[in-house]
């Protein structure tokens, strides 16, 4: 995931609590709920399978893949058909696609049916030059008309939700006119995550914009996205928003507890303690297993390195990882780092005591 450490820390609010919020389970189709309504957020080098079924254990009702480029699902790419990797133990899950061409869309979201997918989501949000240079992801919001266009064509070619991810608007807001130009061609919901293409990830999310839109729909679900990164923020974003779901994104990176949370709080249960050190070690070797399943022993030595220190962020298990990084070479190193981290989680934690 390109975003610096920096960009990675959500913003948090320091109000105080809002009061318990219920919310049925989204449905989004004869075949596709999401229970609970909560939702992990398409992230490009990061929800991938073992990462959304760790997510999914951990309680959330709905998981999207990274985004994959319509263009090379329709030409049967190599590195595009690798992405369309759809397990039996993650249902429900939509598979995220981008692209501005209403028909390669179209034919797009047909493979991803045939694919085994719950449902087709649409990518208008990804604020990234290279992505919106070329007139995809967050570009699309300047042409509510072109929305329009590509929704209409995409629902008509499929039988599964059809459902877009969009940003406030590009530089001003134009949420609810996109919207309604996804509505008016049958999609099934919006995501709507509250900051333009020019905030970047900057500043608070903007909850009026999402609340606003949710007041401007009829049947159009929608799925509030910005700043969700634990229950409290999950009540603050239904309450003020009155969104059907929410999605988590940069919240959940290292911490896939927080759809247990979210997903406790919404049935009015007790929410769960913080992970313990073993137990983030516990989780962190399910996710290294399917890793290594899923890629193999030498790419997940590469790749898994943001996880591990993801999961033990602002713990003195984190400086010992840092330190461990470059002599990672095959899984018993993983597994001696994840050891090293938790013993030196337990010594800061006896320090303390």
């Amino acid at each position: 995931m390109g975003l610096t450490d920096e960009q990675l820390e959500v913003l948090r609010w320091d109000g105080p609590t809002p009061e318990p919020v219920r919310r049925d389970p989204m449905r989004l189709g004869p075949n596709l709920v999401a229970d609970p309504p909560v939702v992990l957020a398409p992230m490009a080098a990061v929800t991938n399978p073992p990462f959304r079924m760790i997510c999914r254990e951990l309680g959330a009702g709905l998981v999207v893949t990274e985004m994959i480029y319509s263009v090379g699902l329709v030409h049967r790419d190599k590195r595009s058909m690798q992405m369309l990797d759809i397990r039996a133990d993650e249902h429900p899950v939509s598979v995220q696609i981008y692209g501005k061409d209403p028909e390669m869309l179209a034919r797009a979201a047909a493979i991803v049916e045939e694919a085994g997918a719950d449902s087709v989501d649409l990518n208008m949000g990804c604020p990234m030059r290279k992505v919106v240079s070329s007139g995809h992801g967050a570009a699309l919001l300047r042409d509510p008309s072109k929305v329009f266009e590509i929704f209409d064509a995409m629902v008509k070619a499929v039988d599964i939700p059809v459902t877009g991810k969009i940003r406030a608007g590009w530089e001003d807001t134009n949420a609810v006119e996109v919207a309604r130009a996804m509505e008016d061609a049958g999609a099934a919901a919006v995501t709507i995550h509250g900051r333009t293409r020019c905030d970047m990830y900057d500043g608070h999310a903007d909850l009026a914009v999402i609340r606003d839109l949710k007041q401007s729909v009829g049947e159009l679900k929608v799925i509030g996205n910005g700043d969700v990164c634990d229950w409290v923020s999950a009540r603050r974003m239904f309450s003020i928003t009155g969104c059907d779901a929410v999605m988590v994104a940069r919240g959940c990176l290292g911490n896939p507890w927080v759809f247990e949370q979210i997903k406790a709080d919404l049935a009015g249960e007790p929410i769960p303690e913080p992970p313990s050190a073993e137990e983030k070690a516990r989780v962190l070797r399910r996710h290294v297993d399917l890793y290594v399943d899923t890629f193999g022993e030498e790419l997940t030595t590469r790749q898994i390195r943001k996880h591990l220190i993801w999961y033990f962020r602002g713990t003195a298990g984190e400086k010992e990882l840092r330190q461990r990084l470059k002599d990672i070479e095959k899984r018993s190193d993983i597994d001696d780092a994840i050891d090293a981290a938790c013993e030196r989680c337990d010594a800061d934690y006896s320090n303390v005591a």
